[in-house]
């Protein structure tokens, strides 16, 4: 490998460590869910395209349960998960579209098996989270700098090769 490759792989590899992956809760914000689970049951809930999905799952040995009755109870509010043909629950996700923690109490019925968990889903602002999850304006800089300063050592490489030979 000649020097000048060696120059841009280095400032490429720079580049790339600067620019930091983005953080988890930034993620979360962009895609709220929650977990909860209790002796019986584990419940996951995400919201995606406008609807709440929920996985249903025996906690003992993690088996996917179907044609469950999961009722959500939120502010006042009831509303009951519809049984989809993929194994999963949905409901309409639009009474959280607002940022705010969302406390739910959650009944599954399953069976002959019943019970009541309790847990908060946590949305954020879709804005905020948004600007979090992307690259900010100082690594957009950084990352410019270093592309500039790749093209400048690169030349210098070339006329020094050009004057040796």
């Amino acid at each position: 490998m000649n020097p000048l490759r060696h120059a841009i792989a280095a400032f490429v590899c720079a580049a790339a460590l600067l620019l930091p992956a983005p953080p988890a809760a930034a993620a979360e914000a962009a895609r709220p869910s929650f977990e909860a689970h209790s002796e019986l049951f584990e419940l996951v809930g995400r919201i995606r395209d406008g609807r709440l999905t929920l996985t249903l799952d025996d906690w003992a040995s993690n088996e996917p349960i179907s044609g469950a009755r999961i009722e959500i109870d939120f502010a006042g509010h009831s509303r009951i998960a519809e049984a989809e043909a993929d194994g999963t629950y949905t409901l309409d996700a639009t009474p959280f579209a607002a940022p705010a923690t969302y406390p739910l109490t959650i009944t599954v019925i399953a069976g002959e098996q019943s019970d009541l968990l309790a847990t908060d889903l946590v949305v954020g602002d879709s804005a905020a989270g948004a600007t979090a999850a992307g690259i900010g304006g100082k690594e957009i800089g950084i990352a410019a700098t270093l592309t500039l300063l790749a093209a400048v050592v690169a030349v210098r490489l070339r006329r020094r090769k050009g004057e040796t030979a």
